[in-house]
């Protein structure tokens, strides 16, 4: 393990006892928690806030991260750096009037000191008004873009918008085998949170979307989204609900250090229980002290029309 701060390699310089890292996609940063024992050795780098740390392991990154705190716990120090800087915490009122998704998301990122990107966004998609209502720059976009049918996450330095089913098409990074008696898996299946439909109405639009394989949901009626023509209520329609479905069914797997497992990577399990199939990783910590990893899996959803 090599921990880097402000660009220094200072792994021989500390004595690091514990080190977290949570790797996470929609509407949450990724953060790392990190112990040491010899606090002095830490100090003589003068952390301050939004210091940028970096932990490589086998190949693995886990990018930039800014530095958050530094607390005293148990005659030890523990450090808790973030994917976002503390300007990504600043809550502004704000309205976008005839601008395109992507130059939307470009400024969001440039308030927070940030790059940007989009990976399976149409970046011409462009709304005639959208109203920020006392939110952070990622608290916003994270909302819009739920409505898009995809999640924000903020990686190296970069906000970046990730459509859900972009990376459901994406080929398996890996297949996973569980069998029906392994330990440390945990399968959830809540058919009961799946909706059947969902309808966006406003004064100028009206438009629906549906799950063939949730009939015995609700169908549930929004009036709060300002679509301002069908296709966009259509669309958003869509974007929410696949957001929605797609919680219903959860996968956590425990397993020895594995750096291929990241955010929004699409893994194949091969099992004889009901948790075989596609999946998304929701989210994934690594602990590289214990050289442990586990995974929270959502099932990929095609069956929403």
């Amino acid at each position: 393990m090599q921990l880097f701060y402000e660009g220094t390699d200072i792994t021989r310089e500390v004595d690091v006892v514990k080190c977290v890292h949570r790797d996470v996609s929609g509407g949450r940063c990724d953060s790392i928690e990190i112990e040491l024992e010899n606090a002095a050795a830490w100090y003589r780098w003068q952390p301050q806030r939004d210091d940028v740390l970096e932990v490589q392991m086998d190949g693995y990154s886990t990018g930039i991260l800014f530095l958050n705190s530094v607390l005293p716990t148990a005659g030890k120090y523990r450090i808790i750096a973030t994917s976002l800087p503390s300007a990504a915490r600043r809550r502004v009122y704000a309205a976008y009037e005839g601008m395109c998704i992507a130059d939307i998301v470009a400024a969001c990122a440039a308030e927070c000191g940030m790059d940007s990107a989009l990976f399976g966004i149409d970046k011409d998609i462009t709304y005639t008004y959208l109203m920020r209502h006392k939110e952070g720059a990622p608290a916003f976009l994270s909302r819009i873009l739920q409505c898009e049918g995809a999640v924000l996450k903020a990686l190296n330095g970069r906000l970046t918008a990730i459509s859900i089913e972009y990376a459901q098409a994406m080929e398996a990074a890996q297949t996973i085998r569980i069998s029906a008696d392994q330990a440390g898996t945990h399968y959830l299946r809540r058919d009961d949170v799946k909706l059947a439909g969902i309808t966006i109405k406003t004064p100028y639009a009206n438009g629906g979307a549906e799950d063939v394989e949730a009939s015995y949901g609700q169908h549930e009626v929004f009036t709060d989204y300002p679509a301002m023509d069908a296709a966009q209520a259509a669309r958003w329609a869509r974007g929410l609900l696949l957001c929605r479905n797609r919680t219903a069914e959860e996968l956590t797997v425990g397993m020895e250090y594995n750096p291929g497992l990241t955010a929004m990577t699409r893994i194949d399990v091969d099992s004889p229980t009901d948790a075989d199939g596609q999946w998304l990783i929701d989210e994934v910590e690594h602990d590289f002290f214990r050289k442990k990893s586990k995974a929270k899996l959502l099932r990929c959803v095609s069956t929403i029309g």
